[in-house]
């Protein structure tokens, strides 16, 4: 699937509201595609959808975007969503979830009410919707792509509860896949490490000091505030991100993992569990 093939594509992308999920529909838009963009603030999908504008002054008229204020963590709404793509878009060939919630905290001091906040935002959020949808995607051929975490493959200090959450999103998109691709469908799990922010994101301003009531909070070292953790990883740009995805999409891959020394590292742990995890540990070690 090229990034031109989605033109007319009649896509939903949950967490399209801001950050990457934003920056994601742009890129679907500019190549063609009708969308839905679903936020929890309807402040929020009001300033998104005033991102397009400028697109569509350019001349992308044609390709439709509308807004759904929906919370996916609330029983009905996953169905909902469905319900409205189905009447604003005439229905649903791809989904993008870019939902989730990062966080600092260490895993030994993590309640089960705590832990259990970090599964329902980073998997269970896209349970309903997906199976509301499931039957059109794989009807369609089409694609559900999955907004996951390196921290999901490769956990690292202070970011154990957010781990475990997209560590279960990624089991969970494992068994979605086995299960829609006998019917046609693609399923795809991105892996990125941390993902920077757009100058004109609506939502810039969450990045400052993101984690600082939490690290405070928990009594963590300073060091938890920075991206991966302890470890100090340069911010993806999302532009760049938002090309591999779509590349991956037309590729029908199972799994992006970015970046690319983060796979390798990945897959030394696949293969070599032993060595490659006391590796891990010594690229993560506190200072």
């Amino acid at each position: 699937m090229a990034a031109a093939s989605f033109s007319g594509r009649r896509i939903i992308v949950a967490g399209g509201t801001a950050g990457f999920g934003l920056v994601l529909a742009r890129h679907l838009h500019r190549a063609g595609a009708n969308l839905l963009l679903v936020g929890r603030s309807s402040d929020g999908v009001r300033r998104a959808l005033a991102c397009f504008e400028g697109d569509q002054a350019r001349g992308n008229a044609q390709a439709t975007v509308h807004g759904l204020t929906a919370d996916l963590g609330r029983p009905g709404e996953g169905e909902r969503t469905a319900a409205e793509a189905s009447r604003l878009l005439g229905g649903v060939d791809d989904v993008f979830f870019c939902v989730g919630r990062s966080g600092r905290g260490s895993m030994l001091h993590t309640s089960t009410a705590r832990l259990q906040e970090f599964v329902d935002a980073n998997l269970l959020a896209m349970v309903e919707l997906t199976t509301a949808v499931a039957d059109d995607v794989a009807t369609a051929r089409g694609s559900l792509v999955y907004l996951g975490s390196l921290a999901g493959k490769l956990a690292s200090p202070f970011v154990g509860p957010y781990a475990v959450g997209k560590a279960a999103l990624g089991a969970y998109t494992d068994a979605v896949r086995l299960e829609l691709a006998a019917r046609g469908g693609h399923v795809l799990l991105v892996s990125p490490g941390p993902i920077g922010r757009r100058r004109d994101d609506p939502a810039v301003e969450r990045s400052a000091d993101r984690y600082a009531a939490e690290i405070a909070e928990a009594g963590l070292p300073p060091e938890a505030a920075a991206p991966g953790g302890t470890q100090t990883l340069t911010p993806l740009d999302p532009d760049l991100l938002a090309a591999r995805v779509l590349d991956a999409c037309r590729r029908r891959s199972n799994e992006l993992v970015v970046p690319s020394k983060a796979a390798f590292m990945a897959g030394v742990i696949d293969f070599f569990p032993n060595a490659g995890r006391r590796l891990l540990s010594r690229f993560t070690s506190r200072p």
